[in-house]
């Protein structure tokens, strides 16, 4: 299941409340993402991380946590996820990346993600906030685009769509 994080870059917190939220919402004042594919990046910078989750794990935040259910899937249909067989013999094993590659949230947690990036910008002392997703079935390879403001990100989500595995950065004035 996909991880989909905001992070605030050189923010010491923001103050979020789980209530105020639709969507489960974990915030943390290390930049550390669930997942690895920009760990590296991450490491390299100071902030605050908020991991977007399922509604139902709203009450629930020590198990697995993820997004599944925020993403509209239809929009880069798939028909089933081939889940991958591992073999000692088997020297190029992906894990099953490249079988999605484009998604859209779902209409209901738009306004949800909205705020949450608009708290993350504001909170930021540089103006500089990230955007990613980290999906075991999504490309193989993670990819940083610069974005440049929250309105030019919904922009791209809403006329053809967000690519999985790729981290937007968005500015402030």
């Amino acid at each position: 299941m996909p991880t989909v994080e905001i992070a605030s870059i050189n923010s010491t917190k923001l103050g979020l409340d789980q209530v105020d939220f639709d969507i489960a919402i974990i915030e943390e004042n290390k930049l550390e993402s669930h997942r690895g594919l920009f760990y590296d990046i991450l490491q390299q910078q100071d902030g605050v991380i908020v991991h977007l989750g399922n509604p139902d794990f709203k009450n629930d935040k020590e198990g697995g946590f993820f997004a599944g259910q925020i993403i509209d899937w239809s929009i880069d249909s798939c028909e089933y996820i081939e889940l991958p067989e591992y073999s000692a013999d088997d020297l190029e094993y992906n894990g099953g990346a490249n079988q999605q590659f484009v998604f859209k949230f779902l209409e209901q947690y738009i306004s949800d993600i909205d705020r949450l990036l608009k708290i993350a910008l504001d909170k930021s002392p540089v103006k500089k906030i990230y955007f990613l997703t980290d999906y075991q079935f999504g490309p193989d390879k993670g990819n940083i685009e610069d974005i440049y403001t929250i309105n030019d990100f919904w922009t791209q989500h809403n006329e053809n769509g967000l690519i999985l595995n790729t981290m937007y950065e968005m500015h402030g004035l």
